[in-house]
């Protein structure tokens, strides 16, 4: 899952191994956006992730989710169920 705690520890080890990765400017720039609430490219960044580490075939995105979708899979693959908002 997409936490927080996530996005910051990744931007983390991707600032203290920069030169380590060959698209740190890449994920830097897809995580900045993401640490900031802003997942209007989500399905973009995941296809662009997906081909820098050098995945040929299946999993491309190709839309984003709806707010039920992704409370659903989360519930699937997590096992957490999410409370709907009013």
């Amino acid at each position: 899952m997409i936490t927080p705690e996530r996005i910051e520890t990744l931007l983390q080890m991707v600032e203290e191994n920069k030169d380590g990765y060959e698209h740190s400017d890449k994920y830097l720039d897809i995580l900045n956006r993401w640490k900031q609430g802003d997942f209007k490219s989500v399905d973009k960044d995941h296809n662009d992730m997906w081909f820098i580490q050098g995945t040929k075939e299946g999993g491309i995105a190709t839309g984003i989710t709806t707010k039920e979708q992704e409370k659903d899979y989360i519930f699937q693959v997590f096992g957490i169920p999410i409370e709907k908002q009013s």
